[in-house]
């Protein structure tokens, strides 16, 4: 004789045989028991739940013998021949195979028949959603004035799909997932009818695989039985699953924890060589990590599905790996899950996933930067700016004073104000002792390694768009810093590269970048080579208003500025001009003096020449040459 698979044979032949849908199979029970059938329901749910079976048990208590009744027979003519498959009261329709407005037509034809043998004709139609539209609208059709006789029972398991006017005619019922423990309790009461020896932890993970359906969970009983010498055990079980077992999930998740990089890419090269499905891997690695998120907040709901023998070792690695760590695996795994059923390279994107996590090769999140900013901001509070970066800006070097300002002050007439008396630096007010904060004896008080920033620094420079200034300090080489001074070295044979670093233009740029960093703008010196000369510092912060860049400033005397004179020199009968012209009158005068030598020869005109060269100051060559 063939053998008969489980799940057909187990199928439910009663009411009561039908297992976790109790609300369903209570209402069916009073329809049947009060006449109150309808003419159309709606079974919807996950597969292998019992749309189907259901539909013949409400079949078979329509048209049994002893019927309508809630609790057939399965003795009589009518219920065996809907138990094979043989009745021509029962009309069983693949809607995924029969999915066509010709096919609706033919059943449309056909309802108005008579039932054959029983007492109602009841028309199953699997898949109802995969109909197309017009197979829905001549459905539709059939459901608003069905004959007396006829019973539909419509079953999907995408009820969304289904037009909301084909529901609307319909008692729908919603058929639940039964729980892990409830498959377990089928499948026991199944082996031991059969005789089939297996182990209760074994009977959990079939459970667990059968993801809800009591199809999969009993034909994979079926399977095991086959394979199976003697008593069915756990590890058969995972053997035949391909499953990685809970060792393995415990070693991967402790090393992700310990960020150990090594041995988490060593257990993905051995799954790889023992052929381990690595999808199938990071499916259960994530529901591992489930259960050890859930445990200290709902350890029922994390142990349902969890063997006797795993659950000591899975409690003890819950209070060793913190929660949160928990949540960044699983959302780092989802999203390879994710790429490797798009078609990623499983082992690659496993790698790629398990060496960021180890190496925590992620972007910052904003919560680790407040925490960080407030730890920051504590130590600032507390004093200990040494150690952290400062919280203010240090005090600006000093700066030449404005030219502008020299030129409000009076100088007295025959003076003139050189321009090193001018830019004279401005003395900063008198601090008490007390309140000034002790300055750093070397670099490695400042508290910020600005060696190991210093790519990252490069990196922000180009970001910005800043590719010159990104080159050229690029090139040097940090050789300390003390918290005020930046202290940059070039190598000899790019000595061309020190007078770049010391433009202001570059210099600012790259002061801004440092005060987001470490919050100062410190002061450079930069130089080439080893023992090269010392460098000279280049302030980094704000430039004055109007004032001209250190490396831009004129060490010549500043020549006085020209001014009008208020009435011309005065010509002279025969052509010529006055002798003795104010100093202060005419620009250019001074060309005289070094003839004159002595006081009193300043101011005397001593030639035609120097007439010249006085009204040139006047002209467009003197507006150009003071410009």
């Amino acid at each position: 004789m063939q053998h008969a698979s489980l799940y057909r044979k187990w199928r439910p032949r009663r009411m009561d045989q039908v297992v976790g849908q109790e609300p369903v199979v209570r209402t069916l029970r009073r329809a049947i028991e009060t006449g109150r059938v309808a003419h159309a329901y709606l079974f919807s749910g996950p597969r292998g739940t019992g749309k189907t079976s259901t539909a013949k048990v409400l079949a078979m208590g329509l048209n049994c013998a002893e019927g309508p009744t809630a609790e057939p027979d399965g003795t009589c003519d009518s219920c065996r021949a809907i138990v094979n498959n043989s009745s021509l009261d029962v009309v069983e329709m693949d809607a995924a195979s029969n999915r066509g407005i010709d096919e609706i037509r033919d059943l449309r034809d056909r309802v108005n028949l008579a039932p054959v043998a029983g007492r109602t004709k009841i028309y199953i139609i699997d898949e109802v959603h995969m109909l197309t539209t017009e197979a829905f609208n001549a459905l539709l059709k059939m459901l608003e004035e069905p004959p007396e006789h006829v019973v539909f029972v419509l079953a999907t398991t995408e009820k969304h799909k289904v037009l909301p006017t084909i529901i609307s005619r319909c008692q729908s019922f919603d058929f639940r997932r039964p729980s892990i423990e409830t498959l377990a309790t089928k499948l026991g009461e199944i082996s031991k009818a059969e005789g089939i020896p297996v182990e209760p932890e074994a009977l959990t993970v079939i459970a667990r695989e059968g993801r809800g359906s009591f199809r999969d969970a009993e034909g994979l009983l079926d399977q095991l039985s086959s394979f199976s010498d003697g008593e069915i055990t756990t590890v058969m079980v995972r053997e035949l699953l391909g499953s990685v077992g809970p060792e393995a999930l415990l070693e991967t998740t402790l090393a992700l924890h310990e960020r150990r990089a090594a041995d988490s890419l060593r257990i993905v090269d051995r799954l790889s060589d023992e052929g381990r499905d690595l999808g199938q891997f990071v499916g259960e690695l994530l529901s591992h990590l489930r259960n050890l998120m859930l445990l200290p907040h709902a350890p029922e709901v994390a142990l349902a599905g969890v063997g006797a023998e795993e659950r000591a070792p899975l409690e003890e690695q819950a209070n060793t790996v913190p929660t949160a760590e928990v949540v960044r695996l699983v959302e780092a795994l989802g999203d390879a899950l994710g790429r490797i059923r798009r078609g990623g390279d499983p082992k690659l994107e496993l790698e790629l996933t398990f060496l960021k996590l180890a190496r925590d090769y992620t972007e910052p999140s904003v919560e680790n930067l407040m925490a960080r900013l407030e730890r920051l901001e504590k130590a600032a509070a507390n004093g200990g700016l040494a150690a952290h970066a400062p919280a203010s800006r240090p005090s600006a070097p000093e700066t030449p004073r404005p030219a502008a300002a020299a030129e409000e002050r009076p100088a007295p007439a025959g003076e003139t104000l050189d321009a090193p008396a001018a830019l004279d630096p401005v003395e900063p007010d008198p601090v008490e002792p007390a309140l000034q904060k002790p300055e750093p004896e070397d670099a490695g008080q400042s508290g910020v390694d600005l060696a190991r920033q210093w790519v990252g620094i490069i990196g922000e420079l180009k970001r910005r768009k800043q590719a010159l200034t990104a080159a050229v300090y690029g090139e040097a080489r940090v050789e300390g810093f003390d918290g005020a001074v930046l202290k940059l070295v070039f190598p000899e044979d790019q000595d061309f590269y020190v007078g770049m670093a010391k433009d202001r233009k570059h210099a600012e740029v790259l002061g801004g970048v440092l005060e987001e960093r470490i919050g100062s703008r410190p002061r450079l010196e930069v130089r080439s080579g080893e023992g090269g000369p010392e460098a000279t510092p280049v302030p980094t912060g704000e430039p004055s208003r109007g004032t001209p860049p250190e490396e831009f400033v004129s060490r010549d005397p500043a020549p006085e500025p020209p001014a009008r004179p208020e009435e011309p020199p005065a010509r002279r009968d025969d052509g010529g001009f006055d002798e003795t012209v104010a100093q202060a009158d005419v620009p250019g005068a001074r060309f005289g003096a070094p003839e004159a030598g002595g006081e009193t020869g300043e101011g005397k005109i001593r030639s035609e020449a120097e007439v010249f060269e006085i009204m040139r100051g006047f002209g467009p060559f003197s507006q150009g040459k003071g410009s």
